[in-house]
């Protein structure tokens, strides 16, 4: 046997050796390695699902609280309360629920929800319009005309729930006449006596809709720890949820079971009772192995095949003659090793190619440095303002809850509606993160609440009086301004008073500027005080202007620098801050305000 023959014998045993171990191999991590994905790919999908339910749950909710931050819906429903007690005019009734039922068809409650609906214990019932299937028009469907509150069969956990959101699972829609459409629902009932109950609906049908990473994949939606709310497979996933759920559900977070090859995990949501549990079926998953071992047996023979290719071929490159690889060696030297111009056909052109692939993404990756550095730069003063912003001074809250508190107790008074009514009002206003100014009009209006609940804890040891021009009310000034200068008169400018004491706000408008005036009759501040005070101050525009960086401050402090601070930061150049004691042992005062621009003046 010839040389050449020996060599293609030996290596295409060794080829078929080496192509049947790298088969084999290739099947088990690909089945290993499809195992691991399905598994990812359920993980994924599970916590796809929970955050789409969440997403339209959170909707829902939105939609409720959407109505009761509405004062006049939120008035309708009050006036409809009290309706039983014969105090309320007809006409406010007849205005309420002409309200309730206008309030409630709206654009943004009608695309979010199939139906959104208010009842309370004197039946009374207000519905959102509906589309109708196809050409998106309005339908006002026909109501029950008469029912009870009590029953309504749903409404035990929504009442035990104590003004929480609930989720009511699958049921018919309970206040159409007619077409009993399967929906599920949010509920909410009202606090305070009479107040009804709100439910806003989506169709169970409209969960076809959820987007699937993977179309093998089905799941089951259980709400409220195990009332099925939705199933993919309605079939094969009821009788998972009535055979399997208590024993899947102890799975931990993130685990994968496999049972009889099929395999489940489970997603919770952090923000509703709802639990997602997706699973792939034993058929779909024996068919995507039987493709894998297919797929693996071709590639096995393709190796092969290849490998016998280049064994014959590199045979006869291998057994041509020594004489041909001497004269090789013996035509290189150092001239043609100087020539260049073949490494236009060089193996090694790929590794030029990834070093300028490189050197282009380092030059990317340095450009977005500098593009970041620019932003950040531009940014800075705004990151300044919300650190200065975070730390106004909360303990106000804490002396209002403690006065509301403490009238509750001892004088049993219904002024306290009043007095959650202002609190609620200021609590929405100072927790608001989206916007971080307000109009000189939005802060007199929260100083109003802030007044109130002062007044009501000091009762008629304080006085305060309000006089700013109509001019300035739409002028933009950091959120809670006027309430920290208020505030600090409060805490420190009535020290060994207890009566007599008086708050005046005043603005105005001159030639070219506009201020508000804060000012007390109290003992003012000590003039060394005053002069510590001011050099703060000096330091915070340093700090700001300067020197790049947020001023330093604690939480408190009078609260004047702070104040100072997040007003230089919106007015810069055009500030005005002014603070002083009044002649004559009048008190102190702070005045803040902006020069007007020529076009203004």
């Amino acid at each position: 046997m010839k040389f050449r023959s020996k060599m293609v014998l030996a290596y295409t045993t060794v080829a078929l050796l080496v192509s049947l171990i790298l088969g084999i191999a290739v099947a088990r991590i690909s089945l290993q390695y499809e195992m691991n994905s399905q598994k990812n790919n359920l993980r994924v999908s599970a916590k796809s699902y929970v955050t789409q339910m969440d997403e339209r749950l959170e909707r829902m909710d939105a939609i409720m609280h959407y109505i009761l931050s509405d004062a006049v819906l939120l008035d309708s429903i009050g006036w409809l309360s009290e309706a039983p007690e014969g105090d309320v005019p007809n006409r406010y009734i007849l205005d309420a629920k002409s309200n309730l039922s206008t309030g409630l068809t709206t654009e943004y409650i009608m695309k979010n929800s199939y139906r959104t609906v208010f009842f309370n214990q004197d039946s009374f019932l207000a519905s959102s319009a509906i589309y109708t299937t196809g050409a998106g028009s309005l339908s006002k469907q026909r109501l029950i005309s008469d029912f009870q509150v009590e029953d309504v069969p749903y409404l035990d956990a929504v009442a035990a729930a104590d003004g929480g959101s609930v989720i009511v699972a699958v049921h018919p829609d309970y206040w159409s006449s007619s077409d009993h459409v399967l929906v599920y629902s949010m509920m909410k009932a009202l606090r305070g006596k009479g107040m009804g109950f709100l439910e806003v609906e989506n169709k169970v049908d409209s969960l076809d809709s959820l987007e699937k990473s993977d179309t093998d994949i089905d799941f089951l939606i259980i709400v409220n720890g195990e009332e099925l709310l939705y199933a993919s497979d309605e079939e094969y996933g009821t009788e998972l949820a009535e055979v399997d759920y208590e024993r899947i559900k102890s799975l931990e977070k993130d685990r994968v079971l496999t049972e009889n090859g099929a395999i489940y995990t489970r997603a919770s949501s952090s923000e509703f009772d709802l639990t997602v549990l997706a699973y792939k079926k034993s058929a779909l998953i024996d068919k995507e192995r039987r493709q894998l071992f297919f797929i693996a047996f071709l590639a096995t023979l393709a190796t092969f095949g290849v490998s016998l290719a280049m064994i014959i071929f590199w045979a006869g490159i291998l057994t041509r003659p020594i004489k041909s690889l001497q004269e090789t060696v013996e035509n290189t030297n150092i001239e043609n090793l100087q020539d260049n111009r073949h490494l236009e056909n060089a193996g090694g052109l790929d590794e030029f190619q990834e070093l300028i692939r490189a050197y282009q993404a380092m030059m990317g990756r340095l450009d977005e440095a500098l593009q970041s550095e620019k932003q950040a730069a531009k940014l800075q003063l705004q990151a300044q303002f919300d650190t200065l912003q975070a730390q106004v001074n909360p303990h106000f809250i804490y002396n209002v809850l403690n006065t509301i508190s403490s009238r509750a107790i001892m004088d049993n008074d219904e002024a306290i509606c009043e007095m959650c009514g202002s609190l609620g009002t200021m609590l929405r206003y100072s927790t608001n993160n989206k916007e971080r100014y307000a109009s000189v009009g939005k802060e007199l209006e929260y100083l109003d609440s802030y007044f109130y609940l002062l007044k009501a804890r000091h009762e008629d040891g304080l006085e305060v009086s309000i006089d700013v021009d109509q001019r300035i009310r739409k002028q933009v000034i950091p959120k809670m301004t006027l309430q920290q200068l208020v505030e600090n008169s409060v805490k420190h400018g009535f020290r060994n008073m207890d009566s007599g004491r008086h708050i005046s706000v005043t603005g105005k408008v001159e030639k070219d500027r506009w201020s508000i005036r804060v000012q007390d009759n109290g003992c003012g501040i000590a003039e060394q005080t005053l002069l510590e005070l001011q050099e703060r101050l000096k330091e915070a525009r340093k700090d700001i202007l300067e020197r790049a960086k947020p001023a330093e401050m604690e939480i408190g402090g009078m609260g004047i620098v702070n104040t100072y601070a997040r007003c230089l930061l919106l007015y810069f150049g055009d500030f005005i801050f002014e603070m002083e004691n009044v002649p004559d042992g009048r008190g102190f005062a702070v005045t803040v305000g902006q020069r007007l621009p020529e076009e203004k003046k």
